[in-house]
C-alpha cells in the first residue's frame, strides 16, 4: 500500500507525499537537467516544449538562459502544475513560457510546431510508448528533435516501485518504440542513466 501511493506519487504528484515527491525531483533531476539542456543546444527563437514539467525547474532554466525562446510545458499534476506557474510567474507574465495542465497523449496544444520537445523521468509512466512517442513527432517540425532522459532499469528495480507504475523499460525498447513511431537519427549515450535523442 505504501510503495503503491509513493509510486504513484512520483507519476503525479498530489497532496503532502506530492509535496515530498516534487522536492526529491528537483534534488534528483538537477544534474538531468544540466546535462540534456546542453544536449537540446538551443537556439534563439526555438519554439520548445517539455512533458511533465514537474515544480518547472527546467522551464525557468531555459528561460532565464534564452531570452527569445517560446517555452512551453505540460504536466497531468494540478500540484506541479501550481508549483511551476508559481516558480515562472515572471517569465508567464512576460509572454515567454506557456504552461499546460492535462495528459500530454490527450493535449491539443495550440502551437505550430516545435523545434525541440524533452522529458526527464517521464516514459516509465506510458505503459505504451508509441502513442506517446507519435504524438511528439506531430508535434515536432520538420528535422526537430526529441530528446529525454531515462534511468538504467536496474537502478528502477533498486527502488522497487510498484510494477503496474513504473515500467522498466530497456534502452532497446525504447529505440525501437522511436524507430516504429517514425523517428530518424536515433542515437543516446550513458551516463549514470539513458540520454536519448531522435529527429523527426
Amino acid at each position: 500500500m505504501i510503495k503503491r501511493l509513493i509510486s504513484s506519487n512520483f507519476k503525479k504528484p498530489a497532496g503532502l507525499i506530492g509535496r515530498l515527491t516534487s522536492k526529491l525531483m528537483v534534488k534528483g533531476n538537477k544534474v538531468n537537467y544540466d546535462v540534456l539542456l546542453k544536449d537540446l543546444s538551443i537556439q534563439p527563437a526555438d519554439k520548445i516544449l517539455e512533458i511533465g514539467y514537474g515544480p518547472g525547474i527546467g522551464i525557468a532554466m531555459i528561460a532565464e538562459a534564452c531570452n527569445s525562446c517560446e517555452i512551453y510545458g505540460i504536466d497531468f499534476s494540478k500540484l506541479m502544475y501550481k508549483k511551476a506557474q508559481a516558480l515562472n510567474r515572471k517569465y508567464i507574465n512576460e509572454g515567454k513560457v506557456k504552461l499546460f495542465y492535462g495528459d500530454f497523449v490527450a493535449a491539443n496544444i495550440d502551437a505550430d510546431g516545435f523545434d525541440k520537445i524533452f522529458c526527464i523521468n517521464v516514459v516509465y509512466f506510458w505503459n505504451n510508448l508509441e502513442p506517446p512517442f507519435k504524438k511528439v513527432r506531430t508535434f515536432l517540425k520538420e528535422n526537430g528533435r526529441f530528446l529525454f532522459y531515462m534511468a538504467h532499469p536496474d537502478f528502477i528495480k533498486k527502488l522497487n516501485p510498484a510494477d503496474d507504475i513504473f515500467n522498466k523499460y530497456s534502452i532497446e525498447q525504447i529505440t525501437a518504440a522511436l524507430s516504429n513511431a517514425g523517428f530518424n537519427n536515433i542515437q543516446h549515450y550513458f551516463n549514470k542513466g539513458y540520454y536519448i535523442s531522435a529527429v523527426k
